[in-house]
């Protein structure tokens, strides 16, 4: 009798699962353009604010994860609630699980790994009904519904099913649109492909955002964009200037430039690091004086390990957040809430700081004033990110097919030697190398993103390092894609001509 896997469950759902079929024929390099162009359009629609909110609330809606909302295109108050994290939260959990061989299965095989992506579609779509649900529940939009007092009116239920049903269903979407990509219609990862396009609108928005929004508590109103507002505010009075200016560096409701610049800094380091390489020569055992270099990069992982650990993180806050408030409210000793974690909510920017408790050693500081007061903070904090991100960059490797063993296996299937090398020495020289770079660039990458966090990039240095390393590997596809076809393309024809 044949043995049962543990993926075989997911054989059950398959008839109620949507899913986006494999293409019958080869899909031409001028089609990729078009459905990876597309998907990225369609996507943006996500930013749509959710209907039965009220005007602008996504600056009146008391926010626990403003720490983390760059890193995975989550967009407060919008169809993008969620953003990406359900599908990037499934998709670690699988790899995970196939790398650590808690579950059975041979992705050579192509019914295998079609199971493999319904299962990770499948837990895409349970954790955004589950991140859903418990947004809801905690109370997160009673304070921006249309109509409704929290302190006079009875549940609005109607309300709660539409949200969660807006919610709940672009996630659903979204899930699909990044299966467009994984199943071979357009180029390069889904996830990662969505995570550049927002991380690059974002920062434009962030600078020269022109919408002017009313500042909470006050009077006043100010551009969303940190430079424009700051030419638009410009005074002749010194003094004024000064504070202005000042403003522009330091304002927590809307994005600022002290973001801008970490941001920006994050976008040269990691273009430098990409040019870090070793270039290993090799040598065709079937073609005679047949030489060439094979390249492995410093950033080996590109930034999967640094995602991965913002990944665990976000979860924590998340979870963390729906149990202090479901222990709230079944009157649970306050005392014990509060060693899980007490929020505070901040006047000028309606963000909810973590002040005390296990989860606020695992979050980051807002500022750089923040950061030196709570000094064992951002020790813990520093020294999480940095421990699991290389933990993970030394195992992912192994996990994804890319180890030295793996390698080694591909050059001799390509009769491909290491110049100077026996055949049998090849796993052992390419051991000395890859594990190296991988550790290394995870590292890299870590210590750039928590200073950058330290400084009070509020997760926006984080996302322009996954955003440039993501768009490094899209670029790349693209160009190995475009050679192969030759240089035909109608796209190239037509810009050309202009």
């Amino acid at each position: 009798m044949s043995g049962f896997r543990l993926l075989d469950l997911i054989k059950f759902f398959l008839p109620i699962l949507p899913e986006v079929e494999f293409p019958y024929e080869r899909i031409s390099f001028d089609e990729r353009i078009v459905f990876t162009v597309g998907s990225g359009i369609i996507f943006l629609f996500g930013q749509l604010p959710i209907y039965g909110l009220v005007s602008n609330a996504q600056f009146k809606i008391e926010d626990p994860f403003f720490n983390y909302r760059n890193v995975f295109a989550m967009e407060k108050g919008s169809l993008l609630e969620l953003g990406l994290l359900p599908a990037i939260t499934a998709a670690f959990i699988w790899q995970l699980a196939v790398g650590l061989k808690l579950i059975n299965v041979n992705l050579g095989l192509v019914q295998d790994r079609e199971l493999f992506q319904s299962g990770q579609k499948l837990t895409s779509f349970l954790l955004a009904i589950g991140y859903a649900a418990g947004l809801i529940y905690s109370g997160y939009y009673d304070s921006v519904i249309q109509g409704y007092d929290p302190l006079t009116d009875g549940l609005p239920i109607g309300w709660y099913v539409f949200i969660f049903f807006q919610i709940v269903g672009w996630s659903f979407f979204t899930t699909l649109l990044i299966e467009i990509f994984d199943k071979g219609y357009s180029f390069g990862s889904g996830i990662l492909c969505f995570l550049t396009l927002q991380t690059a609108t974002n920062f434009v928005r962030d600078l020269v955002g022109l919408e002017i929004f009313p500042i909470i508590n006050s009077n006043k109103s100010e551009s969303y964009g940190a430079l424009f507002n700051l030419i638009r505010s410009f005074s002749f009075d010194l003094t004024v200037l000064k504070q202005n200016i000042l403003n522009a560096f330091t304002r927590s409701q809307f994005p600022n430039l002290t973001q801008f610049y970490i941001s920006l800094l994050s976008i040269f380091v990691v273009i430098g690091l990409q040019n870090f390489r070793i270039e290993i020569p090799i040598r065709s055992t079937k073609v005679r004086a047949m030489n060439n270099v094979y390249p492995i990069r410093l950033l080996y992982c590109g930034a999967l390990p640094l995602l991965f650990t913002y990944t665990i993180i976000t979860n924590i806050q998340i979870f963390g957040y729906f149990l202090v408030n479901i222990l709230t409210k079944f009157n649970i000793s306050s005392e014990l809430v509060a060693l899980l974690g007490k929020y505070q909510i901040e006047a000028f920017s309606n963000d909810l700081q973590l002040k005390s408790g296990v989860l606020f050693y695992l979050s980051n500081s807002s500022t750089f004033i923040s950061s030196i007061l709570s000094p064992i903070r951002s020790v813990i904090y520093v020294a999480f990110v940095v421990i699991i991100s290389t933990w993970f960059a030394q195992q992912w490797s192994y996990i994804s097919g890319a180890s030295p063993k793996d390698t080694s296996k591909q050059f001799k299937e390509q009769g491909i030697s290491i110049a100077g090398k026996r055949d049998v020495s090849i796993t052992k020289e390419l051991s000395r190398v890859i594990p190296v770079a991988a550790v290394s660039g995870a590292f890299s990458l870590s210590v750039l993103a928590v200073a950058g966090e330290i400084l009070g990039g509020l997760g926006k240095g984080v996302s322009i390092i996954v955003g440039v390393c993501s768009a490094f590997g899209i670029l790349e596809e693209f160009m190995i894609e475009y050679q192969q076809t030759g240089g035909n393309s109608q796209f190239s024809g037509a810009f050309g001509g202009l």
